[in-house]
């Protein structure tokens, strides 16, 4: 959901993400990659420039399926498989192997890859997708109330009954605005002549 809501106005179909630097740091921010990874991929950008050039085009394609499938499942409709084929095509790109690793908490497992190649750094936004996508139409995903926002989330709210992408924004806003207009309209009913 994250990935989708970098285009958080529809006027600027580009978002938060305008290069390899940004989804290096997207990444990052949300947990996806550790600070020794994102600056192996920055270095990336370095060393294979037009590799992280194609990543990023890809990461663009990504986000644009995505937000078509998010819509679909809101929508409770149909997902044509021609959305799925840029998901497909990153997770294509994860080729490697699972080994344990000591870890603060002990030892775990971590997966390495078998070559670096930039696309790799979006496969986790790729799977977490494709698990999204493999929950159906049943999944609880939903876009804010708000119909100038273009957020999508996912309800894991008890009763799924959510309605805003965030409270402090979106759901405080409508919240205000609800509150003014019946204020006025009381107000307006009591200057009314009789």
């Amino acid at each position: 959901m994250d990935f989708a809501n970098t285009v958080y106005d529809p006027n600027d179909p580009a978002g938060t993400l305008r290069s390899w630097n940004d989804l290096v740091d997207f990444l990052e921010v949300v947990g996806a990659r550790n600070r020794s990874e994102a600056t192996r991929l920055r270095a990336m950008n370095i060393h294979d420039p037009r590799g992280c050039s194609k990543a990023f085009a890809n990461a663009m394609l990504l986000r644009d399926s995505l937000r078509k499938v998010l819509t679909a499942i809101e929508a409770k409709k149909r997902i044509p498989p021609e959305w799925i084929m840029a998901i497909n095509a990153v997770l294509r790109a994860n080729e490697g192997y699972e080994r344990l690793v000591r870890t603060k908490m002990g030892w775990g497992l971590m997966f390495d890859t078998r070559r670096e190649e930039p696309l790799q750094a979006l496969v986790c936004v790729a799977r977490s997708a494709a698990k999204l996508i493999e929950q159906g139409l049943n999944a609880p995903v939903r876009k804010c109330s708000n119909p100038n926002c273009v957020l999508y989330f996912y309800d894991v709210s008890r009763t799924r009954r959510r309605r805003w992408c965030s409270m402090a924004i979106c759901g405080n806003r409508m919240k205000v605005a609800a509150y003014a207009r019946r204020h006025s309209e009381r107000k307006g009913m009591l200057k009314k002549p009789l």
